[in-house]
C-alpha cells in the first residue's frame, strides 16, 4: 500500500491498474527509467493517450509554458473536451502537490500527485476545476523485481458548486455528474496504458 495517495474521505474514489513482468531485472530498471521520464513529461500526456483526451500543459503565473519535465508546486493547465470553465479563459487548472521517489534494492517507485487550485495568471481566488479542491489525482510507477506496476488513484472527488460565478457552478457540475458516472475514468486509464504500452508492444513482437 503507498501512503502517500491522499487518505479517501469524501466523495468519490476512483483506481485503475496496469502491469507487466519484464524479462530481467535490468530490462524493468530500463523500462521503469522511461516510464517515469514519460509521466513527468505532462505537456505531452495527450499524445500518450494516442485518443481524444484532455490536454495538460505546465504554464506559470506569466502565462508562459514551460518545456521540461514538471516539478513539484508547478501549475498545469488542463483543457478537457467539453465546455470550459467560464471563470479561467475555459481550462481547468491543477497545482503538483506531491513528486516523491523511493528507492531500494530490485525496488523502486516515483509518486506524483495533482490537486485543484485556483488559476494563477488572474486574481479570482475560486478553484478552477470542477472538482473542489479537497480532491487529488496521483498517478504512481513502480518497479518491484522484474515488475512494473502502474496505479491512478482519483481520491475524495466531489464536484465543485462553490464558486462565485453561476456559469462556473453549473459547468463544474454538468461536467463533475458526467465524470462521476465515469466519463473521466477513460482519460485516466488510457494514460497509464500509453506508459505501458511500449514494453507491452516490444515483448508481445517478440514473441511473435
Amino acid at each position: 500500500m503507498n501512503s502517500n495517495i491522499p487518505k479517501q474521505i469524501e466523495g468519490n474514489q476512483v483506481d485503475c491498474r496496469e502491469s507487466i513482468q519484464l524479462p530481467s531485472l535490468y530490462e524493468a530498471e530500463q523500462f521503469y527509467r522511461e516510464t517515469r521520464s514519460r509521466l513527468l513529461d505532462v505537456n505531452n500526456w495527450h499524445r500518450i493517450t494516442k485518443s481524444p483526451s484532455a490536454k495538460f500543459c505546465i504554464i506559470d503565473e506569466l502565462e508562459t509554458k514551460h518545456y521540461r519535465q514538471v516539478r513539484i508546486n508547478d501549475f498545469i493547465r488542463i483543457d478537457i473536451p467539453g465546455p470550459g470553465l467560464p471563470s479561467a479563459g475555459g481550462f481547468d487548472w491543477v497545482q503538483v502537490e506531491q513528486i516523491d521517489e523511493e528507492k531500494k534494492t530490485d525496488w523502486q517507485r516515483i509518486t506524483l500527485t495533482l490537486r485543484p487550485c485556483a488559476d494563477p495568471t488572474n486574481d479570482n481566488p475560486d478553484t478552477a476545476h470542477f472538482y473542489k479542491k479537497i480532491s487529488t489525482s496521483t498517478l504512481v510507477v513502480e518497479q518491484k523485481a522484474t515488475d512494473i506496476n502502474l496505479h491512478f488513484a482519483g481520491r475524495n472527488e466531489v464536484i465543485n458548486k462553490d464558486n462565485e460565478q453561476f456559469s462556473d457552478n453549473f459547468r463544474n457540475f454538468l461536467i463533475g455528474l458526467f465524470a462521476k458516472m465515469g466519463i473521466s475514468f477513460p482519460q485516466w486509464k488510457a494514460l497509464i496504458q500509453g506508459l505501458i504500452e511500449p514494453a507491452c508492444e516490444e515483448y508481445e513482437a517478440d514473441e511473435l
